[in-house]
Protein backbone atom coordinates (compact mmCIF):
# COMPACT_ATOMS: atom_id res chain seq x y z
CA UNK A 1 0.00 0.00 0.00
CA UNK A 2 1.51 3.39 -0.70
CA UNK A 3 1.82 5.99 1.62
CA UNK A 4 -0.85 8.45 0.52
CA UNK A 5 -3.44 5.10 0.45
CA UNK A 6 -2.43 4.31 3.67
CA UNK A 7 -2.37 7.74 5.04
CA UNK A 8 -6.30 8.01 3.51
CA UNK A 9 -7.31 5.02 5.09
CA UNK A 10 -5.92 6.12 8.53
CA UNK A 11 -7.70 9.57 8.18
CA UNK A 12 -11.06 7.39 7.66
CA UNK A 13 -10.38 5.21 10.45
CA UNK A 14 -10.41 8.51 12.49
CA UNK A 15 -13.26 9.99 11.80
CA UNK A 16 -15.04 6.63 12.07
CA UNK A 17 -14.14 6.45 15.25
CA UNK A 18 -14.53 10.74 16.00
CA UNK A 19 -18.67 9.96 14.39
CA UNK A 20 -18.80 6.85 16.68
CA UNK A 21 -18.16 8.33 19.94
CA UNK A 22 -19.88 11.32 19.54
CA UNK A 23 -23.52 8.72 18.89
CA UNK A 24 -22.35 7.10 21.87
CA UNK A 25 -22.25 10.76 23.59
CA UNK A 26 -25.81 11.25 22.42
CA UNK A 27 -26.89 8.25 23.06
CA UNK A 28 -25.99 7.78 26.90
CA UNK A 29 -28.15 10.86 27.06
CA UNK A 30 -31.27 9.27 25.75
CA UNK A 31 -31.07 6.35 28.18
CA UNK A 32 -33.18 3.77 26.86
CA UNK A 33 -35.07 0.99 29.42
CA UNK A 34 -35.16 -2.47 27.90
CA UNK A 35 -37.45 -4.84 28.61
CA UNK A 36 -35.59 -8.26 29.92
CA UNK A 37 -37.47 -11.50 29.13
CA UNK A 38 -36.27 -15.07 29.30
CA UNK A 39 -37.38 -16.76 26.41
CA UNK A 40 -38.58 -20.50 26.82
CA UNK A 41 -40.01 -22.99 23.95
CA UNK A 42 -43.02 -25.51 24.50
CA UNK A 43 -43.52 -27.49 21.56
CA UNK A 44 -42.59 -25.10 18.34
CA UNK A 45 -43.93 -21.77 20.45
CA UNK A 46 -41.42 -19.57 21.60
CA UNK A 47 -42.66 -17.41 24.45
CA UNK A 48 -41.19 -14.15 26.10
CA UNK A 49 -41.45 -14.16 30.06
CA UNK A 50 -41.29 -11.05 31.82
CA UNK A 51 -37.55 -11.64 33.54
CA UNK A 52 -38.60 -9.34 36.53
CA UNK A 53 -41.03 -11.86 37.56
CA UNK A 54 -38.84 -14.93 36.91
CA UNK A 55 -37.09 -16.04 40.44
CA UNK A 56 -35.18 -18.93 39.38
CA UNK A 57 -34.95 -22.12 36.48
CA UNK A 58 -34.29 -25.90 36.90
CA UNK A 59 -34.43 -28.82 35.84
CA UNK A 60 -37.08 -30.69 35.60
CA UNK A 61 -38.11 -33.34 38.67
CA UNK A 62 -41.06 -35.53 39.36
CA UNK A 63 -44.28 -34.20 39.41
CA UNK A 64 -46.92 -35.27 42.22
CA UNK A 65 -50.70 -35.34 40.32
CA UNK A 66 -53.57 -33.15 42.05
CA UNK A 67 -56.74 -34.70 41.11
CA UNK A 68 -59.93 -33.14 39.71
CA UNK A 69 -57.13 -30.02 38.64
CA UNK A 70 -57.23 -27.92 35.53
CA UNK A 71 -55.34 -29.29 32.38
CA UNK A 72 -53.02 -27.11 32.89
CA UNK A 73 -52.21 -27.45 36.12
CA UNK A 74 -49.25 -30.51 35.86
CA UNK A 75 -49.59 -31.53 39.41
CA UNK A 76 -47.22 -30.09 42.50
CA UNK A 77 -43.53 -30.00 42.86
CA UNK A 78 -41.28 -29.82 45.69
CA UNK A 79 -38.81 -27.06 45.78
CA UNK A 80 -36.58 -26.06 48.52
CA UNK A 81 -38.60 -27.40 51.11
CA UNK A 82 -42.53 -25.63 49.26
CA UNK A 83 -44.91 -27.31 47.42
CA UNK A 84 -45.53 -25.18 44.41
CA UNK A 85 -47.98 -25.63 41.58
CA UNK A 86 -46.90 -26.49 38.29
CA UNK A 87 -48.25 -25.21 35.39
CA UNK A 88 -47.89 -26.49 31.75
CA UNK A 89 -46.95 -23.16 30.01
CA UNK A 90 -48.39 -24.10 26.51
CA UNK A 91 -51.66 -25.83 28.31
CA UNK A 92 -52.52 -23.06 29.95
CA UNK A 93 -52.23 -20.96 27.02
CA UNK A 94 -54.35 -23.18 24.83
CA UNK A 95 -51.49 -24.29 23.00
CA UNK A 96 -50.50 -27.70 21.80
CA UNK A 97 -47.23 -29.22 22.71
CA UNK A 98 -47.46 -29.07 26.59
CA UNK A 99 -44.72 -29.95 28.51
CA UNK A 100 -44.41 -33.69 29.94
CA UNK A 101 -44.13 -33.80 33.43
CA UNK A 102 -40.92 -34.49 34.49
CA UNK A 103 -39.05 -33.38 31.54
CA UNK A 104 -37.69 -29.91 30.22
CA UNK A 105 -37.45 -26.83 32.66
CA UNK A 106 -39.11 -25.54 35.10
CA UNK A 107 -39.34 -21.60 35.77
CA UNK A 108 -40.28 -20.40 39.48
CA UNK A 109 -42.22 -17.38 39.45
CA UNK A 110 -41.86 -14.46 41.94
CA UNK A 111 -44.28 -13.52 44.25
CA UNK A 112 -47.54 -13.43 44.76
CA UNK A 113 -49.43 -15.31 47.95
CA UNK A 114 -49.34 -18.83 45.97
CA UNK A 115 -46.15 -20.33 45.24
CA UNK A 116 -46.19 -21.48 41.04
CA UNK A 117 -44.20 -22.10 38.79
CA UNK A 118 -44.59 -23.06 34.83
CA UNK A 119 -42.92 -26.17 33.13
CA UNK A 120 -41.92 -25.12 29.42
CA UNK A 121 -39.63 -27.79 26.79
CA UNK A 122 -36.25 -25.84 27.11
CA UNK A 123 -35.42 -22.31 28.29
CA UNK A 124 -33.20 -20.65 25.24
CA UNK A 125 -32.00 -17.20 27.24
CA UNK A 126 -32.87 -13.58 27.99
CA UNK A 127 -33.46 -11.27 25.07
CA UNK A 128 -33.73 -7.22 26.01
CA UNK A 129 -35.91 -5.36 23.64
CA UNK A 130 -36.56 -1.65 23.79
CA UNK A 131 -40.34 -0.95 25.02
CA UNK A 132 -41.12 1.43 22.17
CA UNK A 133 -40.68 -0.74 19.77
CA UNK A 134 -43.92 -0.80 17.75
CA UNK A 135 -43.62 -4.53 17.20
CA UNK A 136 -43.92 -5.25 20.87
CA UNK A 137 -47.47 -3.21 22.22
CA UNK A 138 -48.51 -2.83 25.46
CA UNK A 139 -50.35 -5.10 27.61
CA UNK A 140 -53.30 -2.65 26.72
CA UNK A 141 -52.66 -2.12 23.49
CA UNK A 142 -54.49 -5.21 20.83
CA UNK A 143 -52.31 -7.38 18.95
CA UNK A 144 -51.68 -6.68 15.37
CA UNK A 145 -50.31 -10.19 14.32
CA UNK A 146 -53.50 -12.33 14.02
CA UNK A 147 -51.16 -15.55 14.36
CA UNK A 148 -50.95 -14.98 18.00
CA UNK A 149 -54.49 -13.69 18.98
CA UNK A 150 -56.13 -16.82 19.64
CA UNK A 151 -53.42 -17.66 22.76
CA UNK A 152 -54.58 -17.49 26.18
CA UNK A 153 -57.87 -15.27 26.94
CA UNK A 154 -55.67 -11.88 27.24
CA UNK A 155 -52.20 -13.67 28.56
CA UNK A 156 -50.62 -12.36 25.73
CA UNK A 157 -48.92 -8.67 25.74
CA UNK A 158 -47.05 -9.26 22.11
CA UNK A 159 -45.08 -10.20 19.68
CA UNK A 160 -40.89 -9.75 19.36
CA UNK A 161 -40.88 -10.67 15.51
CA UNK A 162 -37.66 -12.46 14.66
CA UNK A 163 -34.70 -10.10 14.26
CA UNK A 164 -35.97 -7.47 16.41
CA UNK A 165 -33.46 -8.92 19.08
CA UNK A 166 -31.37 -10.91 17.17
CA UNK A 167 -33.19 -14.09 17.55
CA UNK A 168 -36.27 -15.55 15.99
CA UNK A 169 -39.58 -14.01 17.17
CA UNK A 170 -41.48 -14.69 20.47
CA UNK A 171 -44.68 -14.10 22.01
CA UNK A 172 -44.59 -12.24 25.13
CA UNK A 173 -46.65 -13.40 28.17
CA UNK A 174 -48.91 -11.06 30.39
CA UNK A 175 -47.76 -13.42 33.77
CA UNK A 176 -50.48 -11.74 36.08
CA UNK A 177 -53.46 -12.14 33.54
CA UNK A 178 -52.23 -15.75 32.45
CA UNK A 179 -52.19 -16.87 36.39
CA UNK A 180 -55.16 -15.05 37.20
CA UNK A 181 -57.52 -17.80 36.24
CA UNK A 182 -55.48 -20.48 38.13
CA UNK A 183 -55.04 -18.78 41.13
CA UNK A 184 -58.27 -17.51 41.84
Amino acid sequence: MNGAAEAARRRALREARTRALAGRDRAAGQRVTLRSFLVCACGEDRYGLPLAQVAQVLPARPVTAVPDAPDALLGVVALSGRVVSLLGLARALGRPGAAEPGAGHIVVLRGGAAAVALAVDRVEGVVAIAPSDPDLPNATESLLDPAVAGLGPGAVSGYAPAGTHGGDGFVAVDLPRLLRRYLS
